[in-house]
């Protein structure tokens, strides 16, 4: 993990655009210079291949190359994701020194190592554009979230049912955290937890662990408030950027408490008798 320091640490989310660039120029020559390009792009301190930049040019919208200098037109934030995460395909830790087929060189590099230290220091700055981003272990820049409620996007995904549970919920957040995000694939996000719900219900006995109200409350917002059905008699006269961030957040914040709950009373329930006895 990349130590920040104390402007960081004090005065968060202070990046502007132009800082963000110098940032991006910055990370690529440090990790250039320590050969950490070789190994995928052959893009060395003082050689950068055609060949890199035509895969670039093909994969992304502009020409990345070379990242320390491009025009001022170029310096916007989908182009800066961009490279972040296009370099990130293309970083790899040099290890083993010694005699290879043409020369002396590196003649093992580790991908995972060197994706690892490239995510760190990428993501200690990125944590400080706007409301805060981060370049995941998956290769993509997402959004934090909202300060104070980080926790809850980030809080472990406990094991329990991958094809019905586990998946779903992972992917409802990492729609939930593009940045790009539009309303309706808020809405599509909000209305993936709710099935998880819905499933949790009709199969695990969700109201074993949920006082009926609060289950009952649930489904209340997905069915009455326009997430799932279309009907007239659904309320649908509010802002929908605060209502599905509030409903997203109370979902997710609902299914961590609820799935544990679960887990436990499954737990419960296999214990022989005088396991249960001597529990009380």
């Amino acid at each position: 993990m990349t130590r920040r320091y104390y402007s960081s640490r004090n005065k968060p989310k202070s990046l502007t655009l132009g800082e963000l660039y110098w940032k991006l120029q910055n990370l690529y020559l440090l990790f250039r210079d320590k050969e950490f390009f070789v190994g995928k792009a052959e893009i060395g301190k003082s050689y950068l291949p055609d060949a890199i930049k035509h895969k670039a040019a093909v994969a992304l919208n502009f020409q990345p190359f070379p990242i320390t200098k491009w025009s001022q037109e170029n310096v916007t934030e989908d182009h800066i994701f961009d490279a972040l995460e296009f370099l990130y395909d293309h970083v790899s830790k040099p290890e083993d020194w010694g005699e290879g087929y043409n020369g002396f060189g590196y003649q093992r590099y580790d991908d995972e190592a060197g994706q690892k230290d490239f995510r760190d220091s990428a993501n200690a700055f990125l944590a400080d554009y706007k409301t805060g981003f981060e370049l995941t272990k998956n290769g993509i820049v997402l959004a934090l979230g909202t300060h104070g409620l980080q926790h809850i996007l980030n809080a472990e995904i406990v094991p329990y049912d991958e094809r019905n549970v586990d998946s779903k919920v992972r992917n409802a957040i990492a729609k939930w955290r593009n940045r790009d995000l539009s309303l309706s694939e808020k809405k599509a996000a909000i209305r993936e937890l709710a099935d998880v719900f819905e499933w949790l219900k009709k199969t695990k006995n969700l109201g074993a662990v949920l006082d009926g109200k609060d289950e009952s409350a649930i489904f209340d917002l997905a069915n009455n408030f326009g997430i799932r059905h279309h009907n007239p008699a659904q309320k649908t006269n509010y802002d929908l950027v605060i209502w599905y961030s509030w409903i997203f957040h109370f979902y997710l914040a609902t299914y961590h408490a609820a799935i544990r709950l679960l887990i436990k009373n499954e737990k419960r329930i296999k214990l022989p008798v005088r396991q249960i006895q001597r529990a009380r």
